[in-house]
């Protein structure tokens, strides 16, 4: 039996710093990964590791119990009903497979697992951005049933649903679980219970969390200029005024608070956020923050300058099904919807315009950098999509919409197929519109006073012709609406061989107003790129044997593969270093995807890329402070080791 809720070292360094009985670098010298989960994240109290059920591989730490969903129609129902009861209900989301449609439910989930081996397929890869605990390469089978049987599913309130359903369940060696079962994930170690839990959550990252709610609602009750300011007349925060201020007043807190403002201080990357939501940009902006009880309330000393939007993945916000559907009619064109779709576009324009605008409104800080168009046409059209339905509901002539489907979801490639530039260079409508949004949700945040830099990234650039022709139409539209303001300039991914091999080419791109200023490695992609590995099948077939015969030492979609990637990344590095002494501009150089969130691979960037000119990592909030420790330490060990 094993307490994971004991103090333990860590903690009393922390309360060492406070007491100013210790050097916040003498903690950064030897501290671990794992005194960051164990701090930050929540954790069951009381674990017996023998009544585990199944085991996986750990992608994003956390403790968590809910009830099993195993179909996505049930999720969203059980979602749909919460928000009708103004509650919500705890759910453990498990696919073997998914697409774009599971996204609602996976953001919604306490945890998610699947037995896929691959860390950045679709379901493990969106939902551990979204903060939700996940578990890939679960030894389970999913077994699916059309009989039907009354499952009983409690919410948040109290109150309960019972639905008829089939009987879906998860097959385990020894044991079964059924769909509406109570089941329990622990993120950190991997292991999968039945049955309920208690957990204690993290009391830092519930400050953060609850600093974040107070945060926007006032930004919703009072507008963006004032928002920090009236913070502390919020009803969240009235209500939680004790904790945070009984939280942000203990020696836990300060001297955490200490240690990252000392990291920050000496590391040798910046860290910025990967969002596409309000609240994940509030966190980051939090996170970046002084928060200290000033006569018995908080305060927040905001610090927009530390932080900035590194990554804004605009696929990620296309998760409701009217949204989603939107999205699709755009993809489809006006030859195949026909007279209606003038209207569609503009719904369309709205839509993306009002989600980009509820980023920025929160401040991205230094810079926002948002990619353009990355989802693949197989995802929005996956192999399930039934275009007789759709058709049907929105009276389009469907052997048009089918044939077009066909066409567009054929690609056998998923992430190295037709998106990005891709589809921009073949549709100049979908990149006009694409640019309306970004720059009137710029433009709008600029209007109310918060401050935007907006950074286009490219991705999928192999020729500069593509960078070439989305200039023009980026222009176009920054003269249309006067937004040379909020036009900070254009990154480009590289994340293809093309891009790596005429990155001069391409990073000496400019037009009248906008230059090419910025690169963002794509971890995912350029390490798939330069392996020459699909990220889900080597996954199964290559990466656990190569590491077995010591050809890799990890998975190199998990830590960054030095050997090739890392000497690729540091080569194109020390490329633009040379162009920029001829051009003179000052490029933006970041990395992005899961590796940016890896401790070892932030470590040995800071030690060999950040000398070349590597500026910052992108990662999720839950992963920001793991970068940022990982950066500092390392910069003290080639000082001090």
């Amino acid at each position: 039996m094993l307490k994971l809720n004991e103090k333990t070292p860590f903690l009393t360094e922390l309360d060492q710093l406070a007491r100013r009985t210790k050097s916040p670098e003498d903690v950064l010298m030897h501290m671990k990964e794992e005194d960051l989960t164990n701090l930050l994240s929540a954790s069951f109290v009381h674990v017996d590791q023998e009544k585990a059920v199944g085991t996986g591989e750990s992608i994003l730490p956390g403790d968590v119990s809910g009830q099993l969903v195993l179909d996505r129609d049930l999720g969203e129902l059980l979602l749909a009903e919460a928000d009708r009861r103004g509650t919500s209900v705890p759910i453990i989301y498990s696919r073997e497979n998914g697409n774009l449609e599971d996204f609602h439910v996976l953001k919604a989930s306490r945890g998610f697992f699947t037995s896929q081996k691959g860390r950045t397929t679709f379901c493990p890869v969106q939902a551990s951005c979204e903060g939700v605990p996940t578990l890939i390469a679960v030894g389970c089978e999913y077994r699916r049933s059309d009989v039907l049987q009354p499952r009983t599913f409690r919410f948040e309130d109290g109150s309960e649903l019972t639905v008829e359903r089939p009987m879906h369940s998860l097959v385990f060696p020894g044991a079964e679980l059924q769909e509406g079962d109570r089941v329990s994930m622990s993120g950190s170690s991997g292991l999968i219970f039945k049955g309920e839990l208690e957990a204690r959550p993290s009391d830092i990252f519930s400050l953060y969390d609850l600093l974040a709610e107070c945060y926007l609602e006032s930004l919703d009750t009072h507008g963006p200029a004032a928002a920090k300011h009236q913070l502390t007349s919020t009803a969240i925060y009235q209500n939680n005024r004790g904790f945070l201020t009984t939280v942000a007043s203990s020696h836990e807190f300060q001297g955490f608070q200490l240690l990252k403002n000392k990291a920050r201080e000496i590391a040798a990357l910046k860290v910025f956020s990967t969002a596409h939501a309000a609240k994940t940009m509030a966190l980051t902006k939090l996170f970046a923050s002084d928060i200290a009880v000033v006569d018995g309330h908080i305060h927040i000393d905001f610090k927009e300058s530390e932080y900035g939007l590194g990554l804004l993945r605009d696929e990620r916000m296309w998760n409701q099904a009217d949204d989603i559907d939107l999205m699709r009619i755009v993809f489809l064109g006006e030859g195949v919807i026909g007279p209606g779709y003038a209207g569609y576009k503009d719904s369309y324009l709205a839509r993306f315009t009002d989600m980009v605008y509820d980023v920025f409104k929160v401040g991205t800080g230094a810079v926002a950098v948002v990619r353009l168009l990355c989802m693949p046409y197989n995802m929005i059209f996956h192999k399930t999509f039934d275009s007789a339905k759709f058709s049907a509901k929105y009276g389009l002539n469907d052997k048009a919409v089918a044939d077009r489907v066909q066409v567009l979801a054929g690609e056998s490639e998923t992430y190295h197929g037709c998106r990005g530039v891709r589809v921009t260079v073949q549709r100049e409508d979908i990149c006009e519109l694409w640019c309306e949004g970004v720059i009137q949700a710029a433009m709008r945040a600029y209007n109310e006073g918060v401050p935007v830099q907006v950074q286009v990234l490219l991705s999928m650039v192999t020729f500069p012709q593509e960078v070439d022709m989305f200039i023009t139409t980026f222009e176009k539209v920054v003269a249309r609406y006067d937004a040379q303001a909020v036009a900070r300039g254009i990154s480009v991914m590289i994340e293809t061989s093309g891009s790596y091999h005429l990155a001069e080419d391409i990073l000496d791109l400019s037009g009248d107003r906008v230059q090419v200023s910025g690169v963002l490695f794509g971890g995912n992609d350029f390490t798939a790129a330069c392996l020459n590995m699909n990220r889900a099948d080597s996954a199964a077939s290559i990466i656990p044997e190569y590491i077995k015969l010591n050809i890799m030492s990890a998975s190199p979609f998990q830590h960054l593969n030095e050997q090739i990637v890392g000497k690729a990344i540091v080569q194109t590095l020390k490329r633009t270093v040379i162009l920029q002494r001829g051009n003179k501009r000052d490029y933006l150089m970041g990395l992005g995807g899961e590796v940016a969130g890896s401790w070892e691979s932030v470590q040995w960037l800071s030690r060999h890329a950040a000398p070349h000119g590597l500026h910052y990592v992108s990662t999720p909030p839950d992963r920001m402070f793991f970068s940022l420790m990982a950066s500092a330490q390392a910069a003290l060990h080639t000082v001090y080791c």
